[in-house]
């Protein structure tokens, strides 16, 4: 229960007091690869995926003296990576490539701010892709969780893995604090004090329970901002629970989590063997890891917005890009929940009080937080539906809610919830870039079994926004254009069982075939890359076609000087999606281009969310359905109005 404290009234009834809250902007901090085997398991050992090292602009007013403190949790990738220590620099060489600008200096200046307006900077730990260049913060402190120095001044031994070097002069001497260790204290409810200095920084409090989490840091006594010891992936791992508004938190989870497929379920923590045989995991202790992530799942369940350090999901979905230091647009939570504002703090005071309330001291809740379901408890049809713009605002982005979105949000919220859901899922995976998940989703929206217009004109703009050419647009509509060979494909081997049904069996193979059959053949193979038995009774049957067909569908493998824009795998998945889609479902050649996808480097992970993109055309039915719908029942109106 929430602990209140009353005094007795003396006067008219003070206003109500605001809810303190802090401001959370991200700062981009560098991108780098991952080999995703080191991270997640099962998945292909040449899987690799791009990432953002983050960085995150926290700011908190006090509001009884009007103090600004500004927080940067974590420094991302160090700007010139040659000042990395040696060791560093070796493992750095795994993960390339690296692009370490904006670093987190410059993304400061895109909104104004320098390095000595930063008050403090917070380390989530000290691996060499979160602690950038300490030098640049010359008057700023810096906080490390407890066990940091330890590794910093070289008691790692134990921990394998290049990842694991550290270097000993991170730190500025004097202008270090390291937490207290969460252990001694840690397990107990936080206890209600009116604190003398409410809004002040205090890192010298005891570590006490706050909801889910057992060891947390009441970092300025007024539950705006809590320190959260995540134990697992390396001594001293700490995270954030920020209020951002009224019935808002994020979750800044470092690195205890690399995937959001760990969150929910689909993978589990990687490992792998290192040169001498030595069992290696990206976590020093992978139980406490496990035991983290379990906290941070039901953190998420409960409605906190969780973000990880390198959450390449959480930095490309298009809601989030306001979301960045400098950016002018606003990013709004709900409709119900406050904005987080820019410059100049904003803070939200609570709604209307009761005369009671107005007595109210201080309020400072121990209880857990409260549920996302609970938000939309008792709400009217039209709130609901204002609650699923906004969840598809933040998982699509405001630009993909087109009519047909509306229609369908207007029509069956259900429906729309499930569909948003099922859409959500292959563009938060993304094992393919969003780029290429555009031209996948155009391919099967433009197959000559599909047709459907306003899915091609939606996927041919979301490709040109994730930076599509228009000859990478053309050619995936030249791949496309093949899918009416397949009546051949079907009808040719039809063809030859009724001849032989009849007495009039065909030879087999390539036997008998003439010169010009067999230069077909070889022109084929040259420039599709492959050969299939089934071309076979086609070249036979129809020599003349069968040519035409070889110039026809290589146009994309040879024009652009000769090997066509699109890589042979993204070709070969092309052709995996529109196979695969319902409208179509031809099973042999879907066997034959997975196979092709697999040996040009691809995965199963690359070819499953083919299938899933491919699937997405059953909305198309409701797409289509409900303005005919609207249409008739405008009819039967007008009718019934005519009749009256």
């Amino acid at each position: 229960m929430s602990s209140t404290v009353y005094v007795s009234q003396t006067g008219p009834p003070s206003p109500p007091l605001e809810i303190a809250t802090v401001s959370v902007h991200a700062l981009s901090g560098g991108h780098f690869s991952l080999p995703e085997y080191q991270f997640v398991h099962p998945v292909s050992r040449e899987a690799r995926k791009t990432v953002p090292s983050l960085s995150f602009l926290i700011q908190h007013h006090n509001v009884t003296n009007g103090k600004v403190t500004r927080i940067v949790f974590d420094l991302g990738l160090r700007r010139d990576i040659t000042r990395y220590a040696p060791a560093i620099q070796k493992h750095v060489e795994t993960r390339q490539p690296m692009c370490t600008d904006p670093d987190v200096v410059k993304s400061l200046a895109n909104g104004g701010l320098a390095p000595d307006d930063i008050d403090y900077v917070l380390y989530s730990h000290v691996h060499w892709d979160h602690i950038g260049e300490p030098r640049d913060f010359p008057t700023s402190t810096f906080l490390v969780g407890h066990g940091a120095l330890a590794l910093l001044n070289g008691s790692s031994s134990s921990l394998r893995g290049g990842h694991s070097f550290f270097e000993h002069d991170l730190l500025p001497e004097g202008r270090t604090i390291e937490l207290s260790n969460p252990s001694h204290n840690s397990n107990k409810p936080r206890p209600f004090t009116i604190p003398q200095e409410l809004g002040n920084i205090n890192l010298e409090q005891p570590w006490a329970q706050y909801g889910h989490l057992p060891e947390t840091l009441d970092v300025f006594n007024d539950g705006s901002l809590f320190i959260v010891n995540a134990p697992g992936h390396l001594p001293g791992h700490v995270n954030i629970l920020a209020r951002v508004a009224q019935d808002h938190y994020v979750y800044l989870a470092g690195d205890a989590c690399h995937d959001r497929r760990l969150l929910t379920g689909e993978k589990e923590i990687g490992e792998w063997e290192d040169a001498h045989g030595h069992v290696c995991c990206i976590h020093a202790d992978r139980k406490q890891a496990e035991e983290t992530i379990r906290r941070i799942k039901a953190l998420e369940m409960d409605g906190v917005e969780v973000i990880f350090a390198h959450d390449v999901e959480w930095e490309t979905r298009p809601a989030n890009s306001s979301r960045f230091f400098g950016v002018e647009a606003e990013y709004s939570v709900s409709k119900a929940r406050s904005t987080i504002s820019h410059l100049p703090l904003q803070f939200h005071s609570r709604p209307s009080a009761t005369p009671q309330e107005h007595t109210r001291t201080h309020t400072h809740t121990t209880d857990p937080l409260p549920p996302a379901s609970s938000i939309l408890t008792n709400m009217t049809l039209a709130t609901e539906q204002q609650s699923l713009k906004e969840r598809f605002d933040a998982e699509l982005g405001p630009a993909a809610f087109d009519s047909s979105w509306q229609r369908l949000l207007k029509h069956s919220p259900e429906m729309f919830a499930a569909s948003l859901r099922l859409t959500s899922i292959p563009l938060t995976k993304r094992h393919l870039p969003p780029k290429l998940q555009s031209l996948i989703s155009l391919a099967v929206a433009s197959a000559s079994t599909h047709l459907h217009t306003p899915s091609i004109h939606q996927h041919t703009a979301a490709a040109l926004s994730h930076g599509a050419s228009a000859a990478e647009i053309v050619e995936v509509l030249c791949l496309t254009s093949t899918l009416g060979i397949h009546a051949c494909n079907i009808g040719v081997p039809l063809l030859c069982e009724v001849l032989r049904e009849a007495g009039r069996e065909m030879p087999s193979g390539m036997e008998g075939m003439s010169k010009e059959q067999w230069a077909l053949k070889k022109e084929f193979e040259d420039k599709r890359g492959y050969w299939h038995g089934f071309w076979e009774d086609f070249l036979r049957a129809s020599p003349e076609f069968f040519g035409a067909y070889v110039e026809f569908s290589g146009v994309p493998w040879t024009n652009e000087g000769g090997r066509g824009v699109l890589e042979p795998k993204v070709k070969e998945l092309i052709y995996c999606a529109f196979d695969a889609a319902a409208t179509h479902l031809y099973q042999p050649g879907l066997k034959l281009h997975m196979k092709n996808v697999l040996g040009y480097g691809g995965t199963p992970e690359e070819i499953m969310e083919v299938l899933e993109l491919a699937t997405l055309l059953s909305i198309s039915t409701m797409h289509v359905g409900l303005p005919i719908l609207e249409e008739e029942l405008a009819a039967a109106g007008a009718a019934g109005a005519a009749g009256t």
